[in-house]
């Protein structure tokens, strides 16, 4: 992916492609239940989505999680779910040819109000916990491809961030990502 090295502050907006959509969900004396995602209905989801992979994670408050897409030649698009929780998703669009490239959106999940959200190739996602035990499922339309997996630093983003740096907990392999 060839990103513009000198780019340093993303604005904040819609990214182009990004869709948000509340889900519908069911309740009763035993629990409740929701249907993050159908092909079925597409007043629900409008776009045909295969899955390929579906992974769960389960986050600590104030962990972030990102910035990370899946790039050429297996480029994928994910579709996030909040199961558990409250999160802060940050979509930062990295193609270049894009009306968006380099607008960041920013979406609060809580699993109070389930919803999804459809993310298209070439945008990176992150998220920050602030519950513990928030659970986010994600969905990707192609399998994983190490060779192909990348980041940027979440310092991208440090300024949008809604918590104390210091207390943030992150891994080293986000740690370690690099700037645009």
């Amino acid at each position: 992916m060839n990103i513009d090295k000198d780019a340093r502050n993303p604005t904040i907006g819609i990214v182009k492609g990004v869709q948000v959509w509340s889900v519908p969900t069911y309740s009763d004396e035993r629990g409740r239940l929701f249907k993050a995602y159908t092909a079925a209905d597409s007043d629900i989801f409008p776009i045909p989505f295969k899955t390929y992979e579906h992974v769960i994670s389960e986050s600590n408050k104030n962990v972030f999680r990102g910035m990370h897409f899946q790039d050429s030649p297996h480029s994928a698009a994910k579709i996030i779910s909040i199961v558990k929780g409250r999160v802060i998703d940050y979509l930062l669009d990295l193609r270049p040819n894009s009306k968006t490239y380099l607008t960041l959106q920013i979406i609060e999940l809580s699993g109070r109000e389930p919803s999804s959200i459809y993310i298209p190739p070439g945008i990176a996602h992150g998220y920050l916990s602030n519950e513990d035990d928030s659970i986010v499922s994600y969905r990707q339309n192609a399998l994983f491809c190490p060779n192909c997996d990348y980041g940027v630093s979440w310092q991208i983003i440090r300024n949008f961030l809604r918590i104390d740096h210091e207390t943030m907990i992150i891994s080293e392999r986000d740690q370690d990502l690099m700037g645009l």
